[in-house]
């Protein structure tokens, strides 16, 4: 009896033995296993094996930092695990995976060693377009990071801006460092295009969607306008001077007439000062004819005799 229980005692654990043997090898590895990095988020990602239909595995995924492996995810059903929580910006982590199935578990999958910094990918930026005066301005808005902020991070960023008019294939580029760009030569009443990238550690993050607007009218003046009003400004300024010019000098003039600066001779100021005698002024001051006295005189003139010249000659 007891030489029965004991082959039945060994055949159970051989089958026992046998059955976990092969449920081990049949339990696959995940496929396709990767890493997303997006705004300094860290998910490792994977798809259930293809080999196998019908079944439903759960999956355990760990982190290796510093130390020794770390479990995140353990036993879910999910095809990934967020680590974003687990991990610091500037760390250098490997990440692994494995399936499992009854109890049973399959090969870990394992990454290489990753940077988060370097590994991550940007978002678009926010782009709004303000138009004033015939000038577009371009408002660049960092997208949201899941651990600090862009600048934070990478330091000094640019922005990769290109714009065109709506409609045309020809588009121009600027590179700056400032949020705030106003875009050069552009034309009045013309609907421009923009659409804008982040630019860091040599990579671009993804580009943002299209955005247009029409540009303003500009009060800008046309520079032939600006040289016509200043030649007429010119003329008028010039016109203006000869006018004043003129007649400061004819003013002068006509006071030099009216007041001479010249003095009298002394004699006649002390002739004319003082109360004459005549009978001629006298009677010009009494108004009363004066009464001329005058002599005849004659003047005889005698034409030569002709003849006698003659003969005399």
């Amino acid at each position: 009896m007891m030489a029965v229980l004991s082959r039945v005692s060994l055949v159970s654990l051989f089958y026992i033995v046998c059955v976990r043997t092969v449920l081990a090898e049949k339990v696959p590895a995940p496929e396709n296993v990767r890493v997303i990095s997006l705004n300094m988020g860290l998910v490792l990602k994977w798809d259930p094996p293809q080999s196998t239909t019908n079944e439903l595995f759960n999956y355990t995924a760990e982190m290796k930092g510093w130390h020794e492996y770390e479990t995140v995810c353990l036993s879910s059903s999910s095809l990934s695990c967020d680590f974003t929580d687990k991990v610091s910006i500037f760390g250098t982590y490997k990440l692994r995976v494995r399936a499992e199935l009854l109890g049973e578990t399959s090969d870990w999958v394992e990454t290489e060693d990753l940077l988060v910094d370097i590994k991550t990918d940007i978002s678009a930026p926010h782009v709004e377009l303000r138009s004033r005066k015939g000038q577009t301005e371009v408002d660049i808005t960092d997208p949201p990071m899941k651990k600090r902020n862009l600048r934070d991070v990478f330091g000094n960023i640019s922005y990769l801006i290109r714009f065109w008019k709506n409609g045309e294939t020809k588009k121009e580029e600027l590179i700056r460092e400032q949020n705030r760009v106003m875009l050069p030569r552009l034309e009045p009443l013309v609907n421009y295009c923009v659409e804008v990238e982040i630019l860091y550690l040599n990579k671009k993050s993804q580009t943002s969607n299209m955005t247009c607007l029409n540009n303003t009218p500009s009060d800008e003046v046309e520079p032939y306008m600006i040289i016509v009003v200043l030649v007429v400004s010119f003329l008028v300024v010039l016109v203006a001077v000869v006018m004043i010019f003129l007649a400061v000098w004819y003013g002068y003039k006509g006071c030099r007439i009216m007041f001479p600066d010249t003095d009298l001779p002394e004699d006649l100021k002390k002739f004319l000062s003082q109360r004459s005698q005549s009978s001629i002024l006298s009677a010009m001051r009494e108004n009363t004819p004066v009464k001329e006295h005058f002599c005849e005189l004659r003047i005889l003139h005698k034409e030569p005799n002709s003849s006698q010249d003659n003969q005399q000659i």
